[in-house]
């Protein structure tokens, strides 16, 4: 059964009197919307489960939302003296657009802290119960038509059936979800946080396309598997963040000095802290919400890429291309690639590596702008050589600049290490 928690808070808040005395209107909006995001997860999860009466399961929480006691019948016109009197439109608050716009003192500040009696107060009162009433009719309605859209078809009478040369001989609900979810423009941010955003509509669909997959693999002809496989591939490499390079967030990585390992909960509570704060409950602080803002969009666009890269590497799996021997003529079974022990300390492995570059021996890869990526040569270096250490402290004795690489570039001149540069022997 569906989770309920969500949806009696939703029903709850339509018809609550007395909100504006805990909340404000703008606050209330963005309650609806977070409730909204979570109600159509579990609803689309109840309905994949029910094999019958899905329309009286749908109808049951539609008959919900309606006899709740809010006004619905408000338009955009019940609030457009507003509209005009602050110059601004409805999408330009609901998207948040401008924390600084001079309704949001109105419509985002508690009536009961000001001035008992005054003109303010009475009018922070007025704007913000005409903005409630609005904001409740809206998406209670949008909930409904959410609901509505679910509804299983009539299907009609057989009758002597044609061919639909258009129609997939595959399910694609949750790749059509799937590819919605991590192609939303990153001004999500902006109505959430990222945790939020990653834990519940970033990663939340994977599994179940994953799943989805699976079951249509099981039912295609033979002939038919590997175009499938082509096709969803292609779909989720055309999202928009797919193509983000891996190194997008190594500026947070390296200012916080965590290990991307750990994405996206970081040992750093400051950086864990501030991947968790919801960006409008700072509108009264503009630089730590330009920071959240800044650090949130880049996160949230890496953990899209990293969603299409995991789907893509399962899709690949499934894919008998894949798993074919490149040489067919070859039938012995290769030997298992096993890494280089290295029994130094890893700080002298990365002085020693560091140094072949500086000397011309070998080329180490690069960021954009010309400088060494110091994160990906590491995961390079880690892949060559068994070395007890991660690949984020290997990246810092990698870099003979910072101070961990200072340390044995010091013992190593000290004791008389040289190795000619490639040019000079040649």
């Amino acid at each position: 059964m569906l989770d309920s928690y969500s949806f009696d808070k939703f029903c709850e808040l339509l018809s609550d009197e007395d909100i504006l005395r805990k909340s404000t209107a703008f606050g209330v909006a963005k309650k609806f919307q977070n409730f909204i995001l979570e109600i159509k997860s579990q609803v689309l999860k109840e309905l994949m489960n029910r094999a019958e009466n899905q329309d009286v399961y749908l109808e049951f929480l539609i008959n919900e939302i309606e006899k709740q006691d809010y006004v619905k019948d408000t338009g955009i016109n019940y609030i457009n003296k507003w509209l005009k009197e602050y110059n601004i439109t409805i999408d330009a608050i609901l998207e948040y657009e401008d924390y600084r716009a001079p309704i949001f003192a109105v419509l985002d500040r508690h009536y009961n802290d000001m001035e008992a009696f005054s003109e303010e107060k009475d009018k922070a009162f007025l704007v913000q119960t005409d903005f409630l009433n609005y904001f409740c009719c809206i998406y209670a309605n949008q909930l409904i038509e959410f609901l509505k859209s679910k509804m299983p078809k009539i299907k009609p009478q057989k009758q002597a059936q044609i061919p639909n040369p258009n129609a997939k001989p595959f399910k694609d609900e949750y790749l059509n979800v799937f590819c919605k979810e991590i192609n939303v423009d990153e001004r999500v941010i902006k109505n959430t946080s990222f945790m939020q955003a990653y834990d519940y509509g970033i990663t939340h669909y994977r599994p179940y396309l994953e799943s989805e997959i699976t079951e249509n693999l099981l039912l295609l002809d033979k002939d038919k598997k590997e175009d499938y496989l082509e096709y969803i591939k292609d779909k989720v490499s055309k999202t928009i963040f797919a193509d983000i390079p891996e190194d997008f967030i190594d500026r947070w990585i390296t200012q916080y000095e965590v290990d991307i390992n750990e994405f996206p909960k970081f040992s750093n509570k400051e950086l864990d802290q501030l991947l968790s704060m919801c960006y409008t409950g700072y509108y009264q602080e503009p630089k730590t919400q330009d920071l959240i803002e800044d650090i949130q969009i880049d996160f949230y666009c890496y953990a899209c890429m990293l969603e299409v890269k995991k789907i893509t590497e399962f899709i690949e799996s499934k894919s008998e291309k894949s798993n074919i021997n490149i040489n067919p003529m070859k039938e012995e079974i290769s030997e298992p690639i096993s890494r280089l022990k290295w029994i130094g300390k890893p700080s002298q492995l990365g002085f020693i590596i560091s140094s072949l570059v500086d000397l011309g021996y070998i080329e180490a890869p690069l960021k954009i702008d010309g400088e060494i990526n110091y994160t990906q040569f590491a995961k390079l270096v880690n892949q060559t050589f068994d070395v007890n250490t991660t690949e984020s402290t290997l990246s810092k004795y990698l870099n003979t600049d910072s101070e961990k690489g200072q340390e044995p570039m010091r013992k190593f001149k000290q004791n008389g290490f040289n190795i000619p540069h490639i040019k000079t022997v040649s």
